[in-house]
């Protein structure tokens, strides 16, 4: 028998998630241990597992109660997210309020057989959502909302009374939603134009190095372990470990660890970087033609230029400006950075096919208030408990230590005291706490925590490609990584055998140059479009600004000239429907975009502000495309010769 409620409710959900409709057709709701009944007023209500989902007394009083209590209901920037439908009292209350609402229902019963029942008003209006899963949940909590959006938590008290862990873990998930948004932001408007920069400046040096992919299935069935180094603190608790047995794995090592492997005599066969920051202090006193490196296209300039025994590209899918760089390889995989340089170091052991892969120093948490391990770059820190704040705290006892660590030959000490705060401000905002190793909470940054998601979803993915594949976490005592096996090194160590590693000093890169020569050309030619369109925005700002400071008030010649200003302005963002253009852009129109969110031509002062801000961002802009073309053209001579 047709069932036009359930029609009309999977009608709805199809339009943002077919999966889960798919999920509910599947389910026998007519099986579920699920009754309606009335409550004293006569209202529907529903019975789980001998629980009433809805007040006796009265749902709808009790759904009108919970919103009644929610504060800055007129805060448009929040995502309120409702644990659990049950008749949909509570989310009916909940979407009259004027933000992005998401109803979480893990319990496909419950889903199932309300969908099928009951037509839900929330359900059909615009800024409502419904998911069962939570991925989706993370998906519509980052899609749904920016550093300053605020989360909210509603549900009912029988949720509570049912499903008190999972709530607590939804409240999780929305802090790490918040978490990544502040890496996006940081990474976009801090680290991008450098990275782009980098990435252009380094294409010579690129064009000269084999990939990561030549490598592909080098060690596949040769018995032989990989040993991924990172810079938590058992890295220095198992050092000794590693010194005397560092004959027995392929070693791969993160950049902040390489000064602490020297001091102890450790090699590593590869050190990996994917900094976009100079990260050449970490190298000083270090023969650098004595090690074979990884390194992703974006990282530091610097870095990219050292001679070394032989440097393999790491060219990532999804960062930057790779996938043009990708082209010019014409590499068609999904390689990863996900953000974190000991994912790639992983992610390069996969790549070459060891069958055995442990991670150390991989503690992605402070353990015993340790940040980093002894010996490695930001050693000075130290998570401690403030009893009066009641909360964790990232400190630096000896913070004039600390601020030099960030000094380069380019970094003045007032510049890398500047940057130590920031990072001090940016770590004290994403303090979150996750299920360690013994089963006991821990605190760490809400970006470990998101790592911590990375690396055990990727471990799924690759033991079903590869059964036989063995994943090691001997970071002991730092975050459970599901996927992993947890093993002290020692353990390990006494069951693998001295092996014999390969010379790759031999390996060449294999480019179309004349390809790779049209791609250069090509982009300089657009970058050099865009870049006259930004000069005459530069130009007009600057003449808009001066009739503003002698007129002081808005007349038909400068709204005539704000309306050309508005047109070259969308002429510069319809640049963005270029795909190869887009990567370079964007980032910069990001700067604009957020300038552009007030109606900056309303009044006199908010114009006056908004082009000071646009002239500030436009120079800004042309300086990094004016490096850009340079490099461009430099890379072009190159190849040519």
């Amino acid at each position: 028998m047709e069932n036009k409620v359930l029609e009309k409710n999977l009608d709805r959900i199809a339009q943002y998630d077919k999966e889960l409709c798919n999920k509910i057709l599947m389910a026998d709701f007519e099986k579920s241990n699920i009754a309606i009944v009335q409550t004293q007023k006569g209202e529907y209500n529903l019975v789980y597992k001998n629980v009433l989902l809805h007040n006796d007394s009265g749902a709808i009083q009790e759904a009108k109660n919970i919103v009644e209590k929610i504060e800055n209901k007129d805060n448009k920037n929040t995502v309120r997210i409702v644990y659990g439908l049950g008749l949909g009292y509570l989310a009916d209350e909940m979407s009259s309020i004027n933000s992005k609402i998401i109803v979480y229902e893990p319990n496909l019963d419950i889903l199932s057989f309300v969908l099928n029942v009951a037509e839900i008003d929330a359900l059909f209006k615009e800024n409502v959502v419904v998911c069962s899963d939570e991925k989706k949940l993370r998906e519509h909590i980052f899609k749904n909302s920016n550093p300053d959006t605020k989360i909210s938590l509603s549900f009912l008290k029988s949720y509570k009374l049912l499903f008190c862990d999972d709530i607590m873990n939804v409240a999780k998930i929305a802090q790490k939603a918040q978490g990544e948004h502040f890496a996006s932001q940081n990474t976009l408007i801090k680290s991008s134009p450098k990275a782009i920069f980098n990435t252009f400046r380094n294409l010579k040096n690129i064009l000269n190095n084999p990939n990561i992919q030549d490598l592909k299935d080098l060690y596949k069935n040769k018995g032989m372990a990989a040993l991924c180094l990172s810079a938590g603190p058992s890295l220095r608790e198992n050092i000794e470990i590693i010194k005397n047995n560092q004959d027995k794995f392929v070693i791969f090592a993160v950049n902040p660890t390489v000064k602490l492997l020297q001091q102890f005599g450790v090699k590593p066969d590869f050190i990996v970087d994917i900094e976009a920051g100079d990260t050449s202090r970490q190298f000083d006193s270090i023969d650098t033609k004595d090690y074979y490196f990884i390194l992703e296209g974006f990282c530091s300039f610097i870095v990219s230029s050292f001679k070394t025994r032989k440097t393999f590209n790491y060219l990532s899918d999804s960062n930057f400006i790779n996938p043009w760089v990708r082209d010019c390889f014409k590499l068609n995989d999904e390689l990863k950075t996900l953000g974190t340089v000991s994912y790639s170091a992983f992610m390069s052991a996969v790549m070459m096919g060891f069958d055995e892969i442990i991670l150390c120093g991989q503690d992605l948490a402070y353990k015993d208030g340790k940040c980093y391990a002894k010996g490695s770059q930001f050693e000075d820190l130290e998570c401690v408990f403030d009893k009066k704040e009641n909360r964790y705290k990232i400190i630096a006892p000896n913070f004039e230590r600390y601020a030099s660590s960030f000094k380069t030959v380019r970094n003045s000490e007032q510049t890398a005291i500047k940057i130590a705060k920031d990072n001090l401000e940016l770590l004290n905002k994403n303090i979150y706490t996750i299920k360690s190793q013994t089963g006991e909470y821990i605190p760490t940054q809400t970006g470990y925590a998101l790592f911590i998601d990375w690396f055990s979803d990727t471990s799924v993915e690759l033991k079903k490609k590869n059964p036989n594949l063995r994943l090691v976490n001997s970071s002991f005592g730092g975050a459970q990584i599901d996927g992993f096996e947890n093993k002290k090194l020692q353990d390990i160590v006494d069951n693998l055998k001295i092996v014999e590693k390969p010379q790759l000093d031999n390996y060449m890169p294999s480019i179309d140059k004349d390809y790779v020569a049209k791609k250069v050309v090509i982009m300089k030619e657009k970058l050099g479009i865009f870049k006259a369109l930004l000069v005459e925005f530069i130009e007009l700002t600057s003449k808009l600004l001066k009739e503003f400071e002698i007129k002081k008030i808005f007349t038909s010649n400068l709204e005539k000239l704000l309306k050309k200003h508005e047109e070259i302005l969308l002429k510069m963002i319809s640049c963005k429907k270029d795909n190869d253009l887009k990567l370079v852009i964007l980032v910069f129109l990001h700067g604009f975009a957020e300038i552009m969110k007030k109606d900056y031509q309303k009044d006199y002062k908010t114009a006056k502000e908004a082009l000071e801000k646009m002239l500030e961002q436009g120079l800004f802009t042309q300086k990094y495309i004016n490096l850009y073309i340079k490099d461009l053209a430099n890379c072009e001579a190159f190849i040519l010769k």
